[in-house]
């Protein structure tokens, strides 16, 4: 993960192309396995991201063929 994302004070570099509505399926199983990574935590935050993976996860077909 890029540092820079946790300074206060980013911002995201202009876009090059429009941004898609949805998430691709690659980008949904990347913030999948972010989630999932935060959730592994025992605090507040972890509580949330466990809740945003079982949501995304039942929304998002499986990454195995």
């Amino acid at each position: 993960m890029d540092d820079d994302l946790l300074d206060a004070d980013y911002t995201m570099p202009e876009l090059t192309e429009p941004r898609l509505a949805f998430f691709t399926l690659s980008e949904a199983h990347e913030l999948l396995d972010v989630l999932r990574h935060f959730g592994s935590e025992d605090h507040d935050w972890g509580a949330q991201a466990r809740r945003f993976a079982a949501e995304l996860a039942a929304r998002v077909p499986s990454s195995e063929p």
